[in-house]
Formats: C-alpha cells, structure tokens, sequence
C-alpha cells in the first residue's frame, strides 16, 4: 500500500499521513501504530516524524509484533504517550520518492474522472483497494452501484493527473450491475 495523503490538503505544503497512533502499550511509553504505508523505512528507529500535525518526533524504538510498536523521543512513561492516542503521524510530501513511469500514490488517483475510450464519463475514482494480484479502483457512479475496475494494462489505458482523467476501456460486464 503507498503512503496516503490527506485529500484536503492543498499539494504544497502537504504532508502524507504514514499511520496513527491507537493505544498506549506498557509502561515505558510505547504506542501501538496502524501504519498506512508499505514502506517499511517511514517507521524506523531514528526516523523523524511529524505527530498531531504539527511536531516532528524521531523514533527512539520501533518493535514490529504484526503492528509496530513505537516509542518516540521525549515520551518515557504511560502517562506522556497517552497524550499521543489517536493522532496521525506524517510525513512532508517533500519525503516521497519519484515514482516510475506508469506509478501512482494512491491519493494522486482519488478524484480523477475516469472515462470510457469513448470518451463516455463513467464516474470518480474513490478509492484504491489493494488485493495481491493487482490493484482495484473503486469508481463512484452517480445514481447507481460504485464500479470496481481492475488496474490491469488491458483495462486501464491512460492516466493523466493534470487534466484529473482517467481513461479505460472496460471488459464486457464490467459495467453492469
């Protein structure tokens, strides 16, 4: 999954939001952490973070148990880390790496018009799912049932983020429903 930005945030001056804060765990200040990025290297031990949109915390340790564990620097008990629940950790969208040719983040997609190879509008992209085998766009249609397109080269035939267009050439059936 690519990191995620937050849709309302104007490109300049965006942060990219990389996971967030759910509970404390144990007495020496540790969090439990959701992460919403694939990139391993955004939650390292020494790693700089921005927490509650505004301070920029290094990791002092990183546990990864099937959800990270964290403890960030000046946070040593309970009590200073509870101060931390439910808070997003980000990073400056400065961060992020070129992508190559043909790649996206997820939020770069969101808000595309995606059209037919006829030119025929279909609807929005909403949302990426991730499934293993290829990424699936979730394209709302307005007065009927949300379309799941498959971002497969058969299907997907170009993407163009200055114009906020998607352009597909649908399988038969996948429109119906």
């Amino acid at each position: 999954m690519p990191d995620r930005r937050p849709p309302d945030r104007e490109r300049s001056s965006e942060r990219i939001v990389v996971g967030r804060i759910n509970s404390t765990w144990g007495l020496k200040g540790h969090v439990k952490v959701t992460p919403f990025t694939s990139n391993e290297q955004r939650l390292v031990t020494g790693a700089g973070l921005i927490v509650a949109g505004q301070r920029r915390i290094a990791l002092e340790v990183v546990r990864p148990q099937g959800y990270p564990i964290i403890r960030f620097e000046g946070y040593s008990d309970r009590t200073a880390a509870e101060t931390l629940r439910d808070e997003l950790i980000e990073i400056d969208a400065d961060d992020l790496p070129p992508l190559p040719e043909g790649e996206y983040y997820v939020d770069d997609l969101r808000g595309l018009t995606v059209v037919s190879a006829d030119g025929t509008e279909i609807g929005t992209l909403a949302d990426v799912l991730t499934t293993g085998a290829n990424d699936v766009y979730v394209v709302k249609r307005p007065g009927e049932k949300d379309a799941l397109i498959p971002a497969i080269p058969d299907v997907i035939q170009s993407v163009d983020l200055e114009a906020k267009r998607m352009t597909i050439e649908p399988l038969p059936g996948l429109l119906e429903g």
